[in-house]
């Protein structure tokens, strides 16, 4: 993410908890040592509520995670951090997108249904739910 970003000519900041040869190793989202006015991050999914209420907190206009559509469910979520700081837009990938390890050969499809949930603090309150139109695997493969 941080590569394509980089090549719209906007400053980025990347970092990651261990060394995995791209950004800063050692900063720990959970403590971040800075602000920033945006923060996008695809974050460990069983720390996932952990994110959103850092990310919350240290981004000065929006935040944006990258999560499994799954992220919605939950009666705990919805009573806790949904109904305290609920996403401002959930843009869901209308067709499966998969993650590929560097080499691996891309063939098939995903299993797992994933989203952008964005917290934008500019925006009016409520959550807005919108999907990518489909064809973009094909103009991105």
């Amino acid at each position: 993410m941080s590569r394509v970003l980089e090549n719209t000519g906007q400053p980025v900041f990347s970092s990651d908890l261990y060394e995995r040869g791209y950004g800063e190793s050692g900063i720990d989202f959970l403590a971040p040592p800075r602000l920033a006015d945006n923060i996008i991050t695809n974050p460990p999914y069983n720390c996932a509520e952990g994110f959103v209420a850092s990310g919350v907190k240290h981004a000065r206009r929006k935040f944006a995670l990258l999560l499994r559509l799954a992220f919605l469910e939950g009666a705990n979520r919805a009573n806790t951090l949904f109904a305290r700081t609920p996403p401002s837009r959930v843009w869901v990938f209308s067709e499966r997108i998969t993650f590929y390890p560097a080499g691996a050969e891309r063939k098939g499809s995903g299993t797992t249904a994933y989203a952008w949930f964005v917290w934008d603090k500019d925006a009016p309150s409520g959550t807005e739910l919108k999907w990518f139109k489909p064809g973009y695997k094909a103009r991105h493969a």
